[in-house]
């Protein structure tokens, strides 16, 4: 890894010895190529988030928002709008973001055909989906034999890859997402109601918006995980993850397992091993999100160490 990261390498190994003579070795950290594999992805998982959060104060390219334009990025796009005070429509970025993801090959060439109408209708921005969400489900209709063909559609991201592209599977998403962002206004008015709720608290108000993220088609564990945490990277709201939401996952529940027990398939319940996890961040100081993205990641190729896309 590069050296620029040297001095946080070594403070994640003293974190991981400190927790061992805590709480007695990581089983999965049988050899020191197993260690150096796992703190490989650790630091490749922070400087992910390190990225993006830079967004938030880079000089953004309108064409960003644009998916006529080969430029088109919705996650820039969502931080260059958020910077603007344009709250709703960077959110409404952030969630075509995370539903359609970036494919390794394809880049966001999806998301860039459904929000742009497939290069011959109208870009559906939050205002105009929300004026006319059946002339949206319209141009899905007429594009179904496009959306059909890969080769012409582009393809979901490796987070989002069994999302259906049937017409009425990306309609279900798009409409109960927007109910979701608007059920009391806007998405301002949103973190204002659940504040009254639970509080303040970024964590607390995090699992709240979690949990109401159910409402949302197709958003499953990990949906609601990468959409929240992105809003938390970009500053769009308030909230930080208490938890590596491990219950529901997959490839983290491996990395869990394999971590704590050197077995991807341990009986150990998800519930018990979230709670490991979140412990373990204690001691790495790290974020949820890294120690959630580096397990996943991990499980995968423990004993040396590859650099995943998504």
């Amino acid at each position: 890894m590069q050296r620029a990261h040297y001095n946080r390498r070594a403070q994640l190994d003293a974190a991981i010895t400190a927790y061992e003579q805590a709480h007695g070795k990581l089983a999965g950290l049988s050899t020191a190529a197993r260690k150096d594999t796992w703190l490989d992805q650790l630091i490749s998982s922070l400087r992910r988030i390190e990225y993006i959060k830079l967004l938030t104060t880079a000089k953004i390219d309108p064409s960003r928002d644009d998916p006529h334009d080969h430029l088109f990025d919705p996650i820039r796009a969502a931080a260059r709008l958020g910077k603007l005070g344009k709250r709703d429509e960077a959110v409404w970025m952030a969630f075509v973001a995370t539903h359609f993801g970036k494919h390794v090959v394809d880049g966001w060439k999806l998301a860039a055909n459904v929000f742009g109408s497939f290069g011959a209708g109208p870009v559906w921005d939050v205002v105009t989906y929300g004026n006319s969400p059946a002339a949206f489900n319209q141009m899905l209709v007429q594009n179904q034999a496009a959306l059909a063909d890969p080769t012409k559609s582009g393809r979901y991201s490796n987070h989002r890859q069994y999302q259906s592209k049937k017409p009425s599977a990306i309609s279900a998403v798009f409409d109960t997402y927007y109910d979701w962002q608007f059920k009391v206004g806007g998405f301002v008015q949103l973190i204002q109601s659940t504040h009254q709720r639970v509080g303040q608290n970024p964590t607390e108000v995090f699992d709240e918006l979690y949990r109401s993220l159910n409402a949302v088609h197709g958003f499953g564990r990990l949906g609601k995980f990468d959409f929240l945490t992105m809003l938390s990277k970009l500053d769009l709201a308030p909230i930080e993850a208490g938890s590596a939401y491990i219950v529901g996952a997959t490839g983290p529940l491996s990395g869990a397992k394999l971590l704590f027990y050197n077995s991807t398939t341990h009986t150990a319940s998800a519930s018990s091993l979230s709670l490991r996890v979140d412990g373990l961040d204690n001691y790495l100081q790290t974020g949820k999100q890294v120690i959630e993205d580096s397990l996943c990641n991990w499980q995968k190729s423990p004993d040396k160490y590859i650099y995943f896309k998504g």
